[in-house]
């Protein structure tokens, strides 16, 4: 019978694989948004101040933190098994996540946390300790240490809660001053925030809202399919029954971008955001884990830009969904897929509708005619000559003159600025508004003929 040999794998090499694991900033500090969350946290700080050599992130809350033999526990790597039935609303995945989140970004992860009536304590990886040892040299801070732990929070409640630090900040690019620093972070925490206000926006409202802050400003929620403004349609819906729980489809189609709040169209980053945000965005548990794209069920297009279809599936049903570390990619299953493709049609036809009357409203003047060739396909955009001004103003022209005329409405048809209109129609169509053309100079011009 062969024996059997302990053959772990090398702490430091380990270490260096689970730092690659593929986090971004704004999917690492979800991760841990995640634990606070299912902590029960009412308030989530994320803070990282400026002006400092060494930058810090910290992710404080104020959820049931844990004593000093449920820290040790949690600071083991793969802690939970993922195969564990969870609690609804637990976030969690493999129980890795706030470990392989923090090295991801940051070479040293402190942990400190008040459960209830208890003390406060803390520990720390070190990854710089962990490759120099080659051992999980896990470090427990003593009860007159932590209060002098670097970013520790002022604010640090008495009751209960835990604060995340990161320091030797590997996320942002190294520069020779605090300033480049600076710049850096900000530009990467304005992106955080935006992110936050998307994928946790169903948590920042209702009865069990929570609040989130960053460098002590609220985040506002970001609601991807804009229910409470005008000319948004709620589509079908059904709730699907699986193995473990149950699937909600829910079918929304978003107001057309002349009736869109300026304020939350920028917020989904314009009408270029808009079209390539079209297609599915699944939750799990709540919180917002793809966000657009058809998963190869649909093709984008500009009609269908305004289609959105929202998933909802439990935790319970990540085997079967192969839900990742990070909770940022999913496989969806074939049944899901084929149920999920009889709700795809719905909304983009409702989407392609409103592009189409928005068209007919603009066809419906007396100075261009637009022609479809039925047999060709081909467009033409021309100058309706049935115009009473029109006909009216060539009668009053001689035969030369005419010709004059003809000639240059002939190339003003023709050099109709077909792609910058597109252009700017997709990417910014409220900024597109003919009722401020300048007169004066066409004005300016009659008036020079007249008096030469």
């Amino acid at each position: 019978m062969p024996r059997v040999i302990d053959h772990s794998p090398s702490p430091k090499s380990h270490i260096k694989t689970l730092m690659r694991i593929g986090y971004t900033l704004n999917s690492a500090v979800a991760d841990v948004i995640d634990n606070s969350i299912t902590a029960g946290a009412k308030n989530i700080e994320v803070y990282a101040p400026p002006g400092m050599d060494e930058p810090i992130i910290s992710i404080l809350d104020d959820g049931c933190g844990m004593d000093l033999d449920e820290l040790t526990e949690n600071m083991r790597i793969g802690c939970k098994d993922p195969e564990e039935e969870r609690q609804q609303g637990d976030l969690g995945r493999f129980g890795s996540d706030m470990k392989t989140a923090s090295f991801s970004q940051a070479r040293q992860l402190t942990v400190v946390t008040r459960k209830e009536g208890q003390p406060l304590v803390a520990a720390r990886w070190d990854i710089d300790k962990v490759e120099k040892s080659d051992s999980w040299c896990l470090e427990i801070f003593h009860d007159d240490e932590v209060v002098e732990i670097e970013g520790l929070s002022e604010n640090f409640l008495e009751v209960s809660g835990t604060q995340i630090i990161w320091r030797k900040l590997t996320c942002l690019e190294k520069g020779s001053h605090a300033q480049d620093h600076d710049l850096e972070l900000a530009r990467r925490l304005a992106e955080l925030k935006a992110y936050i206000a998307l994928h946790f926006h169903r948590f920042m409202s209702g009865s069990n809202k929570r609040s989130f802050r960053l460098n002590n400003t609220v985040i506002e929620p970001v609601d991807p399919f804009m229910t409470g403004e005008k000319g948004y349609q709620e589509g079908p819906s059904e709730k699907l029954r699986c193995k473990g729980g149950h699937i909600i489809i829910q079918t929304h189609v978003l107001p057309h971008f002349k009736n869109m709040n300026p304020v939350r169209l920028e917020e989904l980053g314009g009408a270029d955001g808009i079209s390539q945000g079209q297609g599915l965005y699944i939750y799990r548990e709540k919180r917002l884990i793809s966000a657009g794209g058809w998963l190869g069920m649909a093709r984008n297009s500009q009609l269908g830009a305004l289609a959105r279809v929202q998933l909802d599936i439990p935790s319970s049903l990540d085997n079967d969904w192969s839900t990742d570390v990070k909770k940022a990619s999913l496989q969806m299953p074939p049944r899901v897929k084929r149920e999920l493709k009889k709700f795809l049609a719905d909304p983009v036809k409702r989407s392609r509708r409103i592009h189409k009357y928005r068209g007919k409203l603009d066809t419906a003047n007396k100075f261009w005619k637009i022609n479809e060739d039925e047999n060709t396909g081909v467009i033409t955009y021309q100058i309706d000559s049935g115009n009473n001004i029109l006909s009216a103003l060539v009668e009053k022209c001689n035969v030369v003159n005419r010709r004059l005329l003809v000639d240059y409405l002939k190339q003003l048809a023709t050099s109709l600025p077909i792609n910058h209109i597109y252009e700017k129609m997709s990417e910014r169509p409220r900024d597109v508004n003919q009722e401020e053309i300048d007169m004066a100079a066409l004005e300016a011009m009659v008036d020079k003929v007249f008096k030469n």
